[in-house]
């Protein structure tokens, strides 16, 4: 790396203040640097996972000379490293001279208000609502304030106070942060510190960010026990609940062309940093069931750091991304010191956490190819909860109709084996089947006899063969009303 500045710690604006932040500090997570080494104790932590929302925040970053728009983030799980170059509001940072915030005022005045350790997570996800609406000039509506608190679970008041302090915001009265915060002078203070690579070590501890690919394929060389972080919206629970250490790890966030996502001539082309809140918005026109699935993925707070690669690399066999993803015959892009290398993702799972990538190998991106009309798709993902919660089965149908036979498909499914599977004997089943009511039922019958879910604090196995089973009875019928609905 000594081609590249290297710093030893990182710069970030905090309500406002700068803050440089090395050695054993820049390791913790956020809400514990904000907490216990900023005094900064709004923001609270309950569970320590990324799910109830207590710990909420604000952060925004400095890409291409750019400032993003200000999103809300679990800081519980999201190490301090990762926020170099950023700018990060809290819950005290919302007042203006010790005058509550619209947001603020309007949870008072309802009565929102929760108890001391959910009402300021809330108050900064209302807060995210708020800038987003004040900027686009679009009114708060009722469903768009659900959406944008369903990362907040607690809800001693009732949901009523909440969402009325929501849908009764003044937005002329409300105060641009960005205005606030992300101002010209902190671009100018940042924008020497774009083209260093990060390394902060702290005794056994070592984190890194090149500037890079060379640098950072060099160095996963030198150190393939070396892990990849990106929102680690994943890794971060593990941490803290000290299942997994992120104690050597790298990040690409300096890597500008990890944030692209683009239109190619042979897809949706995805960098290793482009999060799943970006990709779905993206995707919207493009590939719009999978930007319909992306929606019930997560929360927003999750949403707005996981990463699409991320869940990919993660490999989980209820990844709710990866069935999708394998019936569109997504490739993953991995580089070495060596070169690249392309792995479509059918052939990219060998077995539980078994993939087809080397030591010294990094995910620079996914290409996800875009059918054409002819194919007609569906997404499906089971949980308890329609929102924030961990899938119990994922189904993912890629159909190619010729008036009325299914002369193409494409069939995957996760949570119901050690890995997510492409079924191919449903899918040569399927070929030259009438697209009826009975097909699809035969085929859900037949799933039965090829997959092996087991039982868990989620669902027990039985379970999941009769959802697997009825989610093609589903498939049929949805995809039946669309094509009649169709002129």
């Amino acid at each position: 790396m000594s081609e590249n500045k290297i710093r030893n710690e990182i710069h970030v604006f905090i309500n406002g203040a700068e803050h440089r932040i090395s050695g054993e500090k820049a390791f913790l997570p956020l809400a514990q640097y904000l907490r216990y080494h900023s005094s900064l104790p709004g923001t609270k932590v309950v569970c320590a996972e990324g799910d109830c929302g207590a710990c909420t925040v604000l952060s925004a970053k400095l890409e291409n000379n750019t400032w993003s728009e200000f999103q809300a983030i679990n800081s519980c799980i999201a190490p301090m490293y990762l926020f170099d170059m950023g700018s990060l509001v809290t819950v005290e940072g919302l007042s203006e001279q010790e005058n509550l915030s619209e947001v603020q005022n309007k949870m008072r005045e309802f009565h929102g208000g929760q108890c001391g350790y959910c009402t300021p997570g809330m108050v900064c996800s209302l807060s995210s609502l708020a800038e987003k609406s004040a900027c686009s000039g679009k009114a708060i509506t009722e469903k768009k304030a659900r959406n944008f608190l369903t990362g907040n679970l607690c809800r001693c008041t009732g949901y009523e106070p909440i969402l009325a302090a929501a849908t009764n915001l003044d937005l002329s009265k409300w105060k641009s942060l960005s205005d606030k915060y992300l101002t010209d002078s902190q671009k100018n203070q940042f924008r020497p510190l774009a083209s260093d690579s990060l390394m902060i070590e702290a005794g056994a501890k070592k984190f890194t960010a090149p500037a890079n690919f060379q640098v950072a394929t060099e160095q996963k060389s030198k150190s393939p026990q070396t892990r990849l972080v990106a929102g680690a919206t994943d890794l971060g629970v593990l941490h803290n609940k000290g299942k997994a250490f992120m104690d050597d790890v790298m990040s690409l966030h300096k890597i500008t062309d990890t944030n692209e996502i683009k239109m190619t001539a042979d897809g949706v082309w995805v960098g290793a940093r482009v999060t799943l809140t970006a990709l779905e918005n993206f995707l919207e026109d493009k590939l719009p069931e999978l930007s319909r699935l992306l929606r019930i993925f997560a929360s927003p707070q999750i949403k707005n750091q996981a990463t699409l690669v991320g869940n990919v690399m993660n490999g989980s066999p209820i990844g709710d991304s990866i069935p999708a993803l394998l019936a569109l015959d997504a490739e993953v892009h991995l580089q070495s010191t060596k070169g690249l290398r392309k792995v479509a993702l059918p052939k990219f799972y060998k077995a539980y956490k078994v993939f087809d990538v080397t030591a010294d190998e990094i995910a620079t991106g996914i290409l996800i190819p875009v059918p054409g009309p002819e194919w007609k798709s569906k997404f499906f993902k089971v949980s308890l909860r329609k929102d924030l919660d961990i899938s119990a089965v994922t189904f993912a149908a890629l159909l190619k109709v010729d008036g009325n036979t299914i002369s193409d498909a494409r069939i995957a499914m996760g949570g119901v084996g050690p890995t997510v599977v492409r079924l191919s004997e449903i899918e040569s089943a399927m070929k030259g089947q009438a697209f009826s009511e009975d097909t699809f039922a035969r085929m859900g019958e037949k799933v039965r006899t090829l997959i092996k879910p087991i039982s868990d604090l989620r669902a027990t196995d039985e379970y999941r063969l009769k959802v697997a089973e009825n989610l093609f009875k589903k498939c049929h019928i949805e995809l039946q009303q669309e094509m009649t609905a169709c002129p």
